[in-house]
């Protein structure tokens, strides 16, 4: 599944969940390897089973990343898609800097306008404006507006005034999307 489509998220977990279990499985098949069938070479079994445990903690770290997130109901993606038209929506997105993560259910972009709705609680719009805004900057996208909805309805009137202003998609909006996409787990 595609990042930024409906249902991320859940698909994210269940893949993430799969790879950590296979992976320390596999570092639990070394050991018991070594210290039951091959006992002489136990050594050499236990190496690589400490060794297998490094990709087996990463996959771990990134099943829990994904865990704090979820997809988001499914009223949101359905009023979202009801009220954007043919503008671009990304859907299931989780942010990342230095300092804090963010989930965000839907990101409309158009014409210098990055929108996004979440549900999350205790959710710190203005660090994720900010930070989005240090992003578009960074790689030479000036003068973009960057708004954070915690409310569903404001978030859909203003995709439906984007949509009924009847903006075209441009280079740079479709830039936009990949920019977005490229920084989101």
């Amino acid at each position: 599944m595609e990042k930024g489509t409906y249902g991320y998220l859940n698909k994210k977990h269940e893949t993430a969940a799969v790879r950590t279990a296979a992976f320390f499985a596999f570092t639990l098949l070394l050991v018991i390897l070594g210290r039951v069938f091959f006992k002489e070479h136990s050594k050499v079994f236990t190496i690589c089973a400490i060794i297998s445990v490094v990709p087996a903690a990463m996959s771990a770290v990134n099943l829990i990343m994904f865990l704090r997130y979820k997809t988001g109901r499914k009223e949101i993606f359905d009023e979202t898609e009801l009220a954007r038209g043919s503008i671009p929506v990304l859907y299931d997105c989780v942010f990342t800097t230095e300092k804090e993560s963010y989930g965000v259910n839907a990101v409309g972009i158009i014409n210098k306008n990055i929108i996004l709705y979440s549900e999350y609680k205790q959710f710190d719009a203005a660090g994720l404006e900010k930070h989005l805004s240090y992003i578009t900057k960074k790689n030479g996208y000036k003068n973009w507006t960057i708004k954070v909805f915690t409310e569903l309805e404001k978030y859909t009137g203003r995709l439906n005034y984007l949509r009924e202003k009847e903006i075209r998609l441009t280079k740079n909006d479709r830039e936009m999307v990949d920019l977005v996409k490229a920084i989101i787990l």
